[in-house]
């Protein structure tokens, strides 16, 4: 090709690198990467990403850590799509502390995060039990101007109630509450089962009562 015809530009090379990351042939896509530069063909942050994405999804999170690192060193900085695709990496091996830290550093950044981070971070973090930097992400999904689902309270609801946290399980419902959502059957049964659990019946036939006055 660069013999026959124009020299493959920027564009060229990322569609390439893209094919070989969605079939899984990253280390050919690092190799044209290399490529790439060799040749003086500039790769731009699209190009760092379809490699931080398949190296992440290889489970190869510290080659990708790697793949930033260069990006930085060429002068590009990461996007959310860079970020969204390290941190997904982390929470897929269990590297939770990792996870937390990209996220801390894209935020430092002025980097919003989005949907797509948040339920991340959040999903892993309630599955690590660490259940209150998971309400601290659905806090932050508020602070960005997201809407959380009913699924993702009941979720953090549910993992209080899971770890004996009665009071955090009650405080989950006012800030609900709060922010404008009923709570639905499942988020009174997660809680009404828990009062019952730990004998507090009277708690337990109160969220019953609140239950049918609001039908």
């Amino acid at each position: 090709m660069t013999q026959r015809g124009p020299s493959p530009d920027v564009i060229t090379y990322n569609c390439l690198v893209r094919g070989l990351c969605r079939s899984g042939q990253w280390r050919e896509a690092t190799g044209l990467l290399n490529r790439m530069m060799d040749e003086g063909v500039p790769p731009n942050v699209v190009t760092f990403n379809s490699l931080i994405d398949a190296l992440c999804k290889e489970r190869r999170t510290k080659d990708a850590l790697t793949v930033l690192q260069l990006m930085a060193e060429r002068g590009l900085s990461p996007d959310v799509i860079t970020y969204n695709c390290l941190i997904y990496g982390m929470c897929n091996t269990s590297q939770w502390g990792e996870a937390t830290r990209l996220y801390d550093e894209m935020v430092g950044l002025g980097i919003l995060p989005n949907m797509i981070t948040l339920t991340t971070l959040f999903d892993t973090l309630c599955k690590e039990g660490m259940t209150e930097d998971a309400r601290k992400a659905v806090e932050a999904t508020f602070q960005y101007g997201m809407e959380v689902s009913k699924i993702t309270f009941n979720m953090l609801l549910h993992d209080y109630c899971l770890r004996g946290k009665s009071d955090k399980a009650k405080k989950v419902i006012s800030f609900m509450v709060l922010k404008g959502y009923v709570p639905d059957i499942a988020s009174c049964t997660t809680l009404d089962n828990n009062f019952v659990k730990v004998n507090s019946i009277d708690e337990a036939l109160r969220v019953v009562k609140e239950m049918i006055q609001k039908g």
